[in-house]
């Protein structure tokens, strides 16, 4: 009797193992949400600390008077304990005359992520929700708690977040299809991330919602993808007043100095300066020059540049 209970606890235990496998390969998007949890597609990108010389330090006015310098939004930390400010400056462009406010610093990146989404998978992707205003923001609030945030917490109060959806498939549903699993998987590759991504509620505050990007810049998404962390994880690993480098760019967070200054190498070509929304700036330089742009120095191209100064 007691042989024959135990071969039909066995037979039903096979049954509800192969009925579990018949669902998940029904249900495909399934093992492809537990392959990001893993990081499987994710190819460790190091944050190497660089030690700089020829610094200056240069006030913020000049800074945003410089040609060089772009000031955005782009890194900003916004969540339940980082709250957009009552006197937060919004950065908003329309989106080629469609009325959808997106920040400025993302335009053109969205528009390259649309045309690869619909290059790849054949789907055109559609914004659900881009800019709401603290009275928006207040009404999702007031209407479902558990899943708008409160009202100056929210990444769409500066539109630097989007939820995005293709037809017939918005929410949740958005990772059922090719265009969903293409984004969650390559957004980085155009300067975006999922912002609560499904390894990320412990640190986020939020469950995973795979149709909800946000721009943080192609250097920066390259690394916070790839090194399988969250937003608050990569800014809280910027140490304060550290360079680093990445490829051919270079990366500093800083606080500025009791003269309203940041510390920049003495000559380079570009960067771009953000907010952290914590009391910092993160700094992000891309091809750096050397002094009278390399011509007197002897430097053939950036990799020269880091190799003399031992980055």
């Amino acid at each position: 009797m007691k042989k024959k209970i135990k071969w039909t606890a066995l037979f039903l235990a096979l049954v509800l193992f192969a009925v579990g496998i018949v669902a998940i390969l029904k249900n495909s998007h399934y093992l492809y949400i537990f392959g990001e949890y893993l990081g499987v597609n994710c190819d460790e990108v190091e944050l190497k600390k660089s030690s700089l010389e020829n610094m200056k330090k240069i006030e913020l006015k000049a800074l945003k008077a410089d040609d060089r310098v772009k000031f955005d939004q782009s890194l900003m930390l916004i969540n339940s304990d980082h709250p957009l400010k009552d006197d937060h400056e919004l950065s908003l462009s329309e989106y080629k005359d469609t009325g959808v406010q997106l920040n400025k610093c993302l335009n053109s990146a969205y528009g390259e992520l649309s045309e690869a989404v619909f290059e790849k998978t054949g789907s055109k992707l559609f914004i659900s929700s881009s800019y709401r205003t603290q009275e928006e923001q207040q009404e999702l609030y007031d209407e479902d708690p558990s899943t708008a945030n409160i009202p100056g917490t929210s990444e769409h109060q500066s539109g630097l977040g989007i939820d995005v959806y293709v037809q017939y498939y918005a929410g949740f549903g958005f990772i059922k299809t090719d265009a969903g699993q293409f984004i969650n998987s390559n957004c980085w590759k155009y300067g975006f991330i999922i912002r609560y991504p499904s390894y990320g509620k412990e640190k986020t505050g939020m469950k995973y919602e795979p149709w909800h990007i946000r721009y943080v810049g192609k250097p920066h998404a390259k690394v916070i993808y790839n090194n399988h962390l969250t937003l608050e994880e990569y800014i809280e690993s910027l140490k304060n007043g550290v360079w680093y480098k990445v490829d051919d760019t270079l990366i500093s967070r800083q606080k500025t100095d009791e003269n309203g200054r940041l510390s920049l190498p003495d000559s380079f070509k570009s960067a771009v300066i953000s907010p952290d929304n914590t009391g910092s700036y993160i700094i992000t330089i891309n091809n750096a020059q050397t002094p009278n742009d390399k011509k007197s120095s002897g430097f053939n191209n950036f990799t020269d540049f880091f190799e003399y100064h031992n980055i």
